[in-house]
């Protein structure tokens, strides 16, 4: 099986290190691999667009995190029936699919072709007047976490300021406000996810599959800083068990909204229709 394996050249983390240290692995098992940098924000979605509408099989793995990741299967899935398979080597900070999912030797899963078809969660809306439509590999979610998501991404702090920035996040945050079903709803935080944990130190809906064609909603209804602040401890340690399985969930927005996908944030308009959907194994993915 053609490999190719894409890193960030700018990356902090160890993106080309370990796109290089499979490679090796690989070759060293016979197995032919191409190893590119990419070059500029969107090339690994370029690159994985290209590579699917060629029609071979051919595995891409993104020597990445989530974000990473996110980009090279939106990529795959503007092109209908591909034969590309995709994976992602871990290499930035959270990397809650591979955690989730992922096998404990890569380099023995591409060898041995185990592959596996997984779900994923298709958003639509409008971004600036015009149709927006992303694929999640893991999670999406509005509120408090894509808040505090956003600071990240556009402050890229150290490790000693960026728990400050969560807390701030969390102290200076208001609510969403979101209509369903005609009502106006007031949200903390919502959800929706194919994984048991999103960050790391989130734990989730523990009934969650990416083989259902369901995702789990977990809403966090608007409460005081406090009472918020607990329950995002009890998330952390016990863990939220009540999640909601959902094949369609649909809400509309009343001001711009930020929305967090697999680590992304991007900002819908106002007044926006919203649809999360899920898509049945839809995914190929190297576990």
């Amino acid at each position: 099986m053609k490999t190719i394996i894409l890193y960030n050249p700018n990356s902090t983390g160890p993106s080309k290190a370990n796109a290089l240290a499979l490679a090796k692995q690989l070759r060293a098992a016979d197995i032919t691999v191409q190893v590119k940098e990419t070059t500029h924000a969107g090339h690994a979605g370029e690159l994985a667009q290209g590579y699917a509408k060629s029609k071979e099989e051919i595995a891409l793995l993104s020597s990445s995190g989530d974000g990473g990741y996110h980009e090279l299967i939106n990529g795959a899935l503007s092109v209908p029936n591909s034969k590309l398979i995709v994976g992602v080597i871990p290499s930035g900070n959270a990397n809650d699919h591979y955690t989730a999912l992922g096998s404990d030797d890569l380099a023995e899963a591409i060898i041995a072709r185990r592959v596996s078809r997984i779900d994923t969660i298709k958003l639509t809306g409008t971004q600036k007047g015009r149709p927006f439509v992303k694929y999640a590999h893991s999670y999406i979610g509005i509120g408090v976490t894509a808040i505090a998501a956003r600071r990240l991404t556009e402050e890229r702090p150290s490790v000693m300021t960026e728990k400050w920035i969560v807390l701030h996040s969390l102290v200076s945050f208001r609510s969403v406000k979101i209509k369903e079903n005609g009502k106006n709803h007031r949200y903390s935080s919502l959800i929706f996810s194919t994984i048991p944990f999103m960050s790391k130190v989130i734990k989730l809906a523990q009934q969650s599959s990416v083989t259902d064609g369901k995702f789990e909603v977990t809403p966090i209804r608007f409460r005081s800083k406090l009472r918020l602040l607990l329950y995002l401890v009890t998330a952390a340690t016990v863990g939220l068990h009540h999640g909601i399985s959902r094949k369609l969930y649909r809400f509309r927005t009343i001001r711009p909204l930020d929305v967090q996908i697999d680590g992304e944030v991007y900002k819908l308009d106002g007044n926006s229709v919203v649809s999360i959907e899920a898509q049945k194994q839809n995914l190929l993915c190297i576990l």
